[in-house]
C-alpha cells in the first residue's frame, strides 16, 4: 500500500513537472509586498527641494581648468531649478582667484547626436550668460561649448555627483 502511494505520489510530481517544462509557461504572480508600497506613499521628501551637488575639475574660458562645486536645487535632477557655481583657479599672476555665480537650471533633452541625452543650462541671473553641461551615464557632468561639444576631453574634467 505505501508502495503504490509513494508511486502515485511519484507519477503526480513528474505529471506537473512535464506540463510545466514541455507545455505553455504559467504566468508567475508577483505580488508587491506591502512594505514597498508603504515606502512610496509615506516618502516625506517626495515634492520636497532637493540639493544635488557636483565637484571637480571644470575647463573655464581661455584654456584654464579650475576646482568648481556646482549646486542644484529642484524637486528632483530632472526638473528646472536653481544653481550656486563657486570656481576657485590661479589666475596669470599664479594669484588664486575665486568666481561665484547663481541663477536658473533648465533642464533640456537631446542634442545634435543624442536625442536622449540630458543637458542642464545653467542660465545666470547676472549677465544672462548661459552654461551647459552633459550629464554623463556616470552621474557626472561634462561641459559643453556652444556647438554642444565637450570643451575639454580630458576625463578628470567632470564635475562628480557627491550628494
Amino acid at each position: 500500500m505505501k508502495k503504490l502511494v509513494l508511486l502515485a505520489t511519484f507519477a503526480a510530481t513528474m505529471f506537473t513537472a512535464c506540463n510545466s517544462c514541455g507545455g505553455e509557461q504559467q504566468p508567475v504572480l508577483v505580488i508587491e509586498t506591502e512594505t514597498d508600497s508603504l515606502y512610496m506613499v509615506n516618502d516625506s521628501t517626495i515634492g520636497d527641494l532637493q540639493t544635488f551637488v557636483f565637484e571637480g575639475l571644470m575647463p573655464m574660458d581661455g584654456g584654464k581648468a579650475g576646482n568648481t562645486q556646482l549646486t542644484i536645487e529642484s524637486v528632483s535632477l530632472n526638473d528646472d531649478g536653481t544653481y550656486t557655481i563657486t570656481t576657485t583657479y590661479m589666475d596669470e599672476n599664479m594669484q588664486p582667484k575665486k568666481m561665484n555665480d547663481s541663477g536658473e537650471t533648465v533642464v533640456l533633452i537631446g542634442m545634435p547626436n543624442d536625442s536622449t541625452a540630458v543637458i542642464y543650462e545653467l542660465v545666470s541671473y547676472g549677465n544672462n550668460q548661459k552654461m551647459h553641461m552633459l550629464m554623463n551615464s556616470d552621474t557626472t557632468l561634462t561641459r559643453l561649448d556652444s556647438k554642444m561639444q565637450p570643451i575639454s576631453k580630458n576625463r578628470s574634467h567632470r564635475l562628480v555627483h557627491k550628494k
